[in-house]
């Protein structure tokens, strides 16, 4: 494996939490803006999951450990 690797985090849809709870944590957790946040909120809701960033693996499983602990269901993948 590479150093320069890079990992999605993908954010499923669940039947538990609430959008306006997801679109906050979207801003809180991965640092995305309002709209940005809205936009990947909407798209997890509609098409049951998508990526919500792209960083180095230890960032992607940071994100993904604290989207994990507020109730989110995610993981992580190999980008590309």
């Amino acid at each position: 494996m590479s150093s320069g690797e890079r990992w999605r985090v993908v954010l499923h849809n669940d039947d538990v939490n609430l959008i306006p709870v997801v679109h906050y944590l979207l801003r809180k957790i991965c640092g995305h803006d309002w709209e940005t946040a809205r936009d990947l909120t909407m798209t997890v809701h509609h098409t049951s999951g998508a990526a919500v960033g792209v960083h180095d693996r230890e960032t992607a499983e940071a994100i993904t450990v604290e989207l994990l602990r507020h109730g989110l269901s995610a993981g992580i993948r190999r980008a590309g």
